[in-house]
């Protein structure tokens, strides 16, 4: 066997070692011990030795030394885990480095605290092993020792999440990016694609046959649709109102390709200006609806509430079922798993999607964090 036929591809998530694969997980647990490893031996390697090799320092052996390095230890996950994301991620800076400055407090105090509950500090001679020097250790009230080592780890800890909030930030944008360009041209493809240009204008030919005053209507319909894909989608958001016109003229398109048995209801309440949204978000529960929710047999009424206020955008479309029953996004242009990826990388945290599949009815009800 060549070293090319036995070469094994690398699971992903997976560091793959020579010996052994590491989940990332597991790698990263490896990489916290050995790093906090090498913090628990700084005493030892920076601390002033004699010329006897068999010296111990004694700061590396006191229960003082292993209960100090437990609390800084135990400081940087606190910070990192529940003081940034949940203060200073969220503008609650006064609360985050008021709790900082005391936590530094009682780490400059620490060795007071520890004096207190477990009798004197006794000093020892840096040049002689272990020779205590005259008279008990008292500590400062506050130890500038203690207070260096907290900053360092305080700023080490906070340092590495603004970093990863950058790091992921940025990979969120790129994915933002990425996604926005293959909605484009999904949308392109699927929605405004020859097949629906073909039909808006045999029927816009048709107006014009008869000479309906609904041609130049129809004409500046599509041209207002086509504008709006080709200049204001490209955005990374847009006013409500815009989204709002946009929805508007595209139902007045499928208005024209349909029976008098298609009706539709589009209702905006409350003020949406000032407000902004992503573009196209809303198209393909609209679409959905006309295209699983028109027949030219029977009723076929469509509801569209667009509801805003100070905090949420709420969309709610509501249409009857046809096609043997069948309502579903996964068969449309963009899909219900784009739209909800869509979604999860444009608001994250922020959106609350609920589909209402009844046998007879299709709801959609969609709230927006704005």
């Amino acid at each position: 066997m060549t070293e090319l036929e036995s070469y094994e591809p690398v699971k992903p998530g997976f560091v793959h070692l020579k010996f052994f694969p590491l989940n990332k997980r597991a790698a990263q647990i490896l990489v916290h011990i050995a790093a906090w490893g090498c913090f628990l031996m700084l005493p030892l390697i920076f601390y002033s030795r004699p010329a006897d090799s068999s010296f111990i320092p004694e700061q590396a052996v006191t229960p003082f030394f292993f209960i100090s390095n437990f609390f800084y230890i135990g400081f940087y996950y606190f910070n990192t885990h529940m003081l940034f994301p949940r203060l200073l991620e969220r503008n609650k800076i006064i609360s985050y480095y008021l709790i900082i400055i005391v936590i530094m407090i009682f780490f400059g105090t620490m060795r007071r605290i520890y004096e207190f509950f477990f009798g004197h500090f006794q000093r020892f001679s840096t040049s002689l092993p272990l020779h205590p020097l005259r008279g008990d250790f008292h500590p400062p009230i506050l130890s500038p020792g203690s207070i260096a080592i907290f900053l360092l780890v305080f700023l080490f800890s906070t340092g590495v999440k603004v970093m990863q909030k950058w790091m992921n930030s940025e990979r969120r944008n790129k994915q933002i990016e990425n996604e926005k360009l293959h909605a484009e041209l999904s949308f392109l493809k699927s929605q405004i694609n020859p097949h629906f240009l073909f039909n808006t204008l045999n029927n816009i030919y048709s107006l014009a046959e008869n000479k309906s005053d609904l041609t130049p209507i129809a004409v500046m319909k599509l041209s207002n649709i086509m504008r709006y894909v080709l200049t204001e989608a490209r955005q990374d958001s847009v006013p409500l109102e815009k989204e709002m016109q946009f929805i508007n003229d595209y139902i007045e398109l499928q208005k024209i390709r349909n029976t008098d048995k298609t009706s539709v209801g589009f209702t905006v309440v409350g003020d949406i200006a000032g407000k902004k949204i992503s573009p196209l978000i809303l198209l393909p529960f609209t679409e959905n609806a006309f295209k699983y929710g028109v027949s030219t047999r029977e009723l076929s009424p469509i509801n569209i509430l667009i509801e805003s206020n100070k905090n949420n955008i709420h969309f709610r479309i509501k249409n009857n079922k046809h096609n043997n029953g069948k309502n579903s996004l996964v068969n449309t242009g963009i899909g219900i798993n784009n739209t909800r990826r869509r979604l999860d990388l444009l608001y994250p945290g922020k959106y609350e999607l609920n589909i209402e599949d009844e046998p007879l009815t299709y709801t959609i009800n969609l709230n927006i964090q704005s």
